[in-house]
């Protein structure tokens, strides 16, 4: 019985930590593509970079 529960518990703390892995490594991939746009935005003094971006994700979500 403790073999079943500690079992269940270790599968229970790894799917958390999975979960907690993916969130940390979708975040990052979106904060350096942010940051991307930041800086085109910033070298080529408009917002136009964001602007296509924006259109792009929109485009694609359809």
């Amino acid at each position: 019985m403790v073999d079943l529960f500690s079992a269940g518990l270790l599968g229970i703390v790894s799917l958390c930590f999975g979960l907690l892995a993916g969130i940390q490594i979708a975040h990052i991939h979106y904060s350096r593509r942010l940051t991307k746009l930041a800086k085109r935005s910033i070298y080529s003094k408009t917002i136009a970079p964001i602007l296509v971006a924006a259109k792009e994700s929109r485009d694609e979500e359809e």
